[in-house]
C-alpha cells in the first residue's frame, strides 16, 4: 500500500515536471533596445496565439528598452512595430499590408530574442535564437530591394502626378526584373537552408496552393525532417492535402453558388460547353475594362460553345446588379452571397482580380488568366485550329 502510494507520488511529479517543461518548451523573452524614442511610444508584438488566434501584445518604453515576455506553441514570424504616442492602437497585423519604418519582422520562439535598432526599427539587428540569426541572413540578402523600393515609390509617385504614361510603363517593368531578381535570392536562401523555419515560412507565403500545388510539393519535401514534422511544417503539410489544384490539365472543383435571381447554379452543369469561369466585382476598375474584352470574345465564338460564367466577389447584391446592367454583360452571374455557399475564390487561389480560368467541355481546366488578345488566341486555337 505504501509502494502504491509512492509511485503514485512519484507517477504525479513526473507528469508535473512534463506539464511544466511543456509550458516552458516556447517561452520567450523580446528585448528591443533603441537610441532614440519617446517615453510616450509603445512597442506592439503582433503574433498568433492559443489555437493560432491573433494575439498583441504590448510594451512601455523604459531604460532605454521595451521588454516583454510570452509563449508561442511553434516558432513563427510576427510583426514587430514601434507607434507613436499620438498614434491609435492597432487592432490586428494583416499580412501583405506595407508598414513603415517603425516596423520589422522578428522569429517568436523559445529563448532570449535581441533587438538592437536607432531612431527606428529599419536596420535593426535582430539575434539571440537559431531562427533570428537565420532571418537575419535572409534579410540581409534581399535589402538590396528594400532600398530600391524606396527610390521606387518616389518615381512611381511623381510620374503618377506627372501622368507621365511611359514613366509609368517603364517603372512597371523596371518592377517585374526587380521582384524577379528578388524571389531569385530567396529562392537560393531557401535551397541553402533546409533545415530552417524561415524556409518554411518563405515557401509558405511565396506560392499560391491552390494554383502552384505540383511546383510546391517537391519543394516542401526538400525541407528537412525536422522542419517538416514540426508544428507549422505538419500545419502545412495538412493544407497541402487538403487543397485542390487549380493548375492546368486537372479538373476544376465543383461548386454551387446563387446566380442573380437567387437560384443556385452548379458550375458541372455547363459540362459539354468550353466554360471561361471569369472572377471580378463591381468596385474593381481592371475587370470592368477587361469587360469589354471578354464580351467582344464571347459574341465571337458563343454559337460555337463557349460560355462564360461570372463569379462577383461584390458585397453588395445592389451594386453587382448595377454593374451587370451597366457594362451589359448577357452571360450567367454567380456570387457567393447566398447562404451556406462556399467560398470559391479561396477554392481556386483567387487572390487578385480579374483573374479567370478556361475549361473545356469535360470540365478540365485548359489555361488559367487569360486576359484581351491572349484569351481570343486560344480560342482561335480551339475552335478555328488552321
Amino acid at each position: 500500500m505504501i509502494f502504491n502510494k509512492i509511485l503514485v507520488l512519484v507517477i504525479c511529479g513526473l507528469l508535473l515536471c512534463g506539464c511544466n517543461r511543456f509550458a516552458r518548451e516556447g517561452e520567450f523573452s523580446l528585448t528591443v533596445t533603441m537610441s532614440e524614442t519617446d517615453l510616450g511610444n509603445k512597442l506592439y508584438l503582433f503574433y498568433k496565439g492559443e489555437n493560432d488566434s491573433a494575439r498583441v501584445d504590448s510594451a512601455v518604453y523604459e531604460g532605454e528598452k521595451f521588454m516583454m515576455k510570452g509563449r508561442v506553441a511553434y516558432p513563427q514570424r510576427a510583426l514587430m512595430r514601434v507607434m507613436r504616442g499620438n498614434q491609435r492602437q492597432p487592432e490586428a497585423f494583416e499580412e501583405g499590408v506595407d508598414y513603415t519604418d517603425d516596423a520589422i519582422f522578428v522569429f517568436l520562439e523559445k529563448g532570449d530574442i535581441r533587438v538592437v535598432a536607432n531612431k527606428t526599427l529599419r536596420g535593426a539587428v535582430v539575434s539571440g535564437t537559431p531562427s533570428n540569426d537565420d532571418f537575419r541572413v535572409y534579410t540581409d540578402s534581399i535589402r538590396f530591394y528594400r532600398d530600391w523600393l524606396d527610390g521606387y515609390r518616389e518615381r512611381f509617385g511623381k510620374a503618377y502626378r506627372d501622368r507621365d504614361g511611359k514613366a509609368l510603363d517603364d517603372l512597371n517593368r523596371e518592377n517585374v526584373v526587380v521582384r524577379k531578381k528578388k524571389f531569385e535570392v530567396e529562392k537560393r536562401y531557401f535551397d541553402s537552408h533546409p533545415g530552417s523555419f524561415v524556409s518554411l515560412d518563405w515557401l509558405a507565403r511565396s506560392y499560391n496552393i491552390a494554383r502552384e500545388k505540383s511546383t510546391i510539393l517537391p519543394l516542401f519535401e526538400s525541407l528537412s525532417e525536422g522542419v517538416k514534422n514540426s508544428i507549422p511544417g505538419k500545419k502545412y503539410k495538412e493544407l497541402l492535402s487538403a487543397t485542390l489544384s487549380v493548375e492546368p490539365g486537372n479538373l476544376a472543383p465543383d461548386f454551387t453558388a446563387e446566380n442573380l435571381a437567387g437560384e443556385k447554379v452548379a458550375l458541372s452543369s455547363f459540362r459539354g460547353h468550353y466554360v471561361l469561369l471569369d472572377f471580378w466585382a463591381s468596385w474593381c476598375g481592371p475587370c470592368r475594362r477587361e469587360n469589354v474584352n471578354v464580351l467582344k470574345v464571347y459574341e465571337r465564338f458563343k454559337e460555337k460553345g463557349f460560355m462564360v460564367i461570372g463569379y462577383s466577389l461584390d458585397s453588395s447584391r445592389k451594386s453587382w446588379q448595377n454593374a451587370v446592367g451597366q457594362d451589359a454583360l448577357p452571360w450567367i452571374q454567380l456570387s457567393g452571397l447566398g447562404s451556406g455557399c462556399v467560398d470559391v475564390a479561396k477554392l481556386y487561389g483567387v487572390s487578385a482580380i480579374p483573374s479567370n480560368f478556361l475549361m473545356d467541355p469535360e470540365g478540365k481546366i485548359l489555361a488559367v488568366d487569360l486576359r484581351g488578345e491572349k484569351l481570343e488566341k486560344v480560342l482561335e486555337q480551339v475552335f478555328e485550329p488552321r
